[in-house]
C-alpha cells in the first residue's frame, strides 16, 4: 500500500484553466505516482463543489469549514495572522487522520496548522516579491501607502510560516534568505492534455493568453494596446491580435480591447491547439507579479517564438540565448521584435531541443524526491 498524503489548498484544481490550477493539478498528479493523497479544501465550499464529478484513482477530496477573521484583522489586511479557532478544527480534524506527508498549496494554506507537525509549502508566488511589483506599480500615493501597510503587517507572520515548513518548493531561484527546492512551472496543459506534433503557423498573426482579471497581465495588455500595438496594425499587412483569457476583463480593459482595431477577445477557450496554431508570434508583456510564466513555456512547447519583457521571461533564460525568445525593453524593441519574428521563416527544428526539456515525466521524479527527502 502507497504511503499516504495530505494536499492543503483553498481552492479546487477543477476546472485547470489558468496556471494556478494547473499546477496544483500536476502536483496531485505528479504525488499520485508514489502516494494516495486526500485533497483538502479550507472553508471554499464552492470550490470543493466542483470536484464531486471527478474520479482519479487513489485520489480523495475533503473539505473542512473555516472561521472568518474578525474585522479588526480584516481592516488591518492580516491576512496571514492565525485563526486559533481554525487551528483547533485543523488539529481535531488531525487527530483522526494519519499521514506520511503534508503539501500544502501556497503558504496561506499552512497558516493555521497545528505547532509541530511537519509540512512542505509549494510557495509558488513569492509574497514579498508579489507585494513589492504591486507597490511600484500603484499610481495612487494612498493605495501605495495601504498596500505598504499590509506588506509590513504580514510579513512577520509570513516569514513565520515558512521558518516552520520542513521543506519550501520554489518555482524559480530566489535572492531571499530562504533556501529550498526548486520545480519550476511547467505548460501542464500541453503536457497533459496535448500529444499531437507542433505545427506550422497558418497565420502570421499575434497571440496573448493569460488571465485578464490577474492585474499584471491586465496592466500589460493595456500597455500594449496604447503604446505598441497602433504602429504594428498601421503596417496595412493585415495583423490580428488575439487575446485569449480564461475569465473577462475589468469594463474598462474591456472597452480598450472593443475599441482597438484588429483586436479579437477569447473567453473561456477549452482547446488552445488550433489558437496556437493559426499563430506565428506570442507576446508576453508582463511587467510586474510572482511566480513564473506557464504560459511562455506552453507558447515554446507548442512552436511558437515569443517577445516578452526582462521581467517577464525570467526563468526562461536559456530560451532567450537560443534565439526562441525576444527580449523588449521599449516599444520600438518590441515592434521590431514581433515583426522580426512574423517576417522569418518557421522552422520546427528550432524547437526540439524545448519539447525535449519540458519534461512532465522528470518532473515528477524530481516532486517525488522532494517529498521523499522531506
Amino acid at each position: 500500500m502507497k504511503p499516504k498524503l495530505l494536499f492543503i489548498s483553498e481552492s479546487s484544481p477543477f476546472p485547470p484553466r489558468d496556471g494556478k490550477r494547473q499546477r496544483s493539478l500536476a502536483l496531485v498528479l505528479g504525488a499520485l505516482t508514489a502516494y494516495e493523497v486526500d485533497y483538502l479544501i479550507l472553508g471554499n465550499s464552492i470550490e470543493y463543489e466542483q470536484t464531486a464529478t471527478q474520479e482519479i484513482p487513489g485520489l480523495s477530496f475533503l473539505f473542512l469549514a473555516q472561521c472568518r477573521q474578525s474585522s479588526l484583522i480584516k481592516k488591518l489586511g492580516l491576512g496571514f495572522f492565525p485563526n486559533q479557532k481554525n487551528r483547533k478544527n485543523l488539529k481535531d480534524f488531525l487527530k483522526e487522520k494519519s499521514y506520511s506527508k503534508v503539501l500544502c498549496r501556497y503558504a496561506l494554506a499552512a497558516r493555521d496548522l497545528p505547532d509541530g507537525l511537519k509540512y512542505i509549502i509549494d510557495v509558488d508566488d513569492d509574497y514579498q516579491e508579489l507585494m513589492k511589483t504591486k507597490i511600484a506599480n500603484k499610481a495612487s500615493w494612498w493605495k501605495k501607502f495601504r498596500y505598504i501597510q499590509i506588506y509590513l503587517a504580514n510579513r512577520f507572520f509570513y516569514f513565520q510560516i515558512l521558518r516552520k515548513a520542513s521543506r519550501l518548493i520554489w518555482v524559480k531561484n530566489q535572492k531571499n534568505s530562504f533556501s529550498g527546492s526548486l520545480l519550476p512551472n511547467l505548460p501542464f496543459q500541453v503536457l497533459l492534455r496535448w500529444e499531437k506534433p507542433i505545427s506550422t503557423p497558418n497565420k502570421k498573426d499575434i497571440l496573448f493568453v493569460g488571465k485578464l482579471s490577474y492585474e499584471p497581465n491586465a496592466n500589460g495588455i493595456r500597455w500594449f494596446l496604447e503604446e505598441v500595438w497602433p504602429s504594428i496594425y498601421q503596417t496595412g499587412s493585415g495583423i490580428v491580435l488575439t487575446l485569449v483569457s480564461s475569465v473577462a476583463p475589468d469594463p474598462a480593459l474591456a472597452q480598450l480591447i472593443q475599441s482597438s482595431p484588429g483586436v479579437n477577445l477569447l473567453i473561456g477557450v477549452e482547446d488552445l491547439l488550433p489558437i496556437y496554431n493559426s499563430h506565428t508570434c506570442c507576446i508576453v508583456p508582463v511587467f510586474s507579479g510572482g511566480g513564473s510564466n506557464i504560459k511562455l513555456a506552453e507558447a515554446l512547447v507548442l512552436g511558437r517564438k515569443v517577445v516578452s519583457t526582462t521581467f517577464g521571461a525570467r526563468g526562461f533564460e536559456p530560451w532567450v540565448g537560443a534565439g526562441l525568445i525576444y527580449l523588449a525593453k521599449d516599444v520600438v524593441g518590441w515592434e521590431r521584435a514581433i515583426l522580426s519574428i512574423l517576417e522569418s521563416p518557421w522552422k520546427q527544428a528550432e524547437f526540439e531541443s524545448v519539447r525535449n526539456h519540458f519534461s512532465i515525466e522528470m518532473w515528477n521524479q524530481s516532486l517525488i524526491k522532494i517529498l521523499d527527502e522531506s
